[in-house]
């Protein structure tokens, strides 16, 4: 998987006389919110590291990293924005992950959720550079579900349409 382009630097409502952008606060919610997700994919595959075995360990460690990249990207944008990035939460609740089997399926339904946070996303972003790298993050998050449905030997593109939807 390729990495996918985040550069969110000047990202806003125009320039003030610095040269930072002016903030937008529903821009800086809306980033905030997408955070969130990426904190939470972070704590998903972090959890996932004692149950993955072989390739798929491999794997959850390459999705833990794209995760922690998206997660930069955003605070990124939100503080070029001059906002507040949301910190992670000291504890996520996750059901037990027993073994390989329960970690893909779990993690395959928090990609489908994240996709869906994504695609409510996309339309309240007032920059189209915010909206590019959403829409980057959210055909990312599509690939993550892709393999981990290969994953679990299931068909790789089971629809015609990825909505996040189960």
């Amino acid at each position: 998987m390729g990495g996918a382009p985040v550069l969110l630097a000047a990202c806003g409502g125009g320039d003030d006389e610095s040269g930072k952008p002016k903030p937008r606060s529903a821009d800086v919610d809306v980033l905030n919110t997408a955070l969130d997700v990426e904190h939470t994919a972070v704590a998903v595959y972090t959890a996932g590291e004692p149950v993955l075995r072989g390739p798929t360990r491999a794997l959850g460690r390459e999705f833990l990293d794209q995760e922690r990249k998206h997660a930069a990207a955003l605070v990124r944008a939100i503080e070029d924005l001059g906002g507040t990035p949301n910190k992670p939460r000291t504890h996520y609740d996750m059901p037990p992950l027993p073994d390989q089997n329960a970690f893909l399926t779990f993690a395959r339904d928090f990609e489908n959720t994240a996709v869906a946070a994504y695609i409510e996303a996309l339309p309240k972003l007032t920059h189209p550079q915010l909206r590019a790298t959403a829409a980057a993050i959210l055909t990312i998050e599509a690939e993550h579900i892709s393999t981990l449905l290969a994953a679990m030997g299931e068909d790789r593109v089971p629809e015609a349409f990825v909505t996040g939807e189960e």
